[in-house]
């Protein structure tokens, strides 16, 4: 195998499609936190992030989003910040759908975390990768994927929480 010269980038200080040619490898990604903590999530997607909150109890995550038009089966990408009681496991899952308002799905992962944390999710692509910062975190930070890279099918979107920059290297 031959080393690959042909890696590009994209920089961002705010959520945004990061990467716009469809099919790509995210190589590496370097983000800055702020003085909050704070979380970077990538999608691969062609639509922006819905927010949502969630709860977990057990195994089974209750997702609630306002008429969130989704039907039992539908494969979601999504990404869980901390909660009261930890964090579920962010991931790509088929969803059950509960009511025009919520729907479910299962974690491989048993916790209870209260009802109101938040979430973000896309509907026609998926999640491919969760950095955290602590608090006071504000150094550059560098996240070097291994092998070949998360290969993302479409565009890759930056979902920025207290995260004040971020370089998506990739190829």
């Amino acid at each position: 195998m031959t080393m690959q010269t042909d890696v590009l980038s994209g920089h961002l200080h705010q959520s945004g499609f990061i990467v716009l040619q469809a099919r790509s490898r995210v190589k590496g990604v370097s983000y800055k936190g702020t003085a909050s903590a704070g979380q970077l999530d990538l999608f691969s997607t062609t639509t922006a992030p819905v927010s949502a909150t969630y709860a977990q109890s057990g195994t089974t995550v209750t997702v609630t989003k306002s008429s969130h038009g989704l039907a039992t089966g539908a494969v979601i990408g999504i990404a869980f910040t901390v909660g009261t009681g930890g964090a579920a496991f962010s991931g790509n899952y088929s969803i059950t759908r509960v009511d025009a308002n919520t729907f479910t799905l299962t974690s491989p992962n048993s916790a209870t975390i209260t009802a109101g944390a938040s979430c973000v999710y896309v509907v026609n692509g998926s999640w491919l990768l969760t950095v955290e910062t602590t608090a006071g975190d504000t150094y550059q930070n560098y996240l070097l994927i291994p092998g070949q890279g998360i290969l993302s099918a479409q565009t890759v979107y930056a979902y920025m929480s207290n995260i004040d920059l971020t370089t998506v290297f990739y190829g």
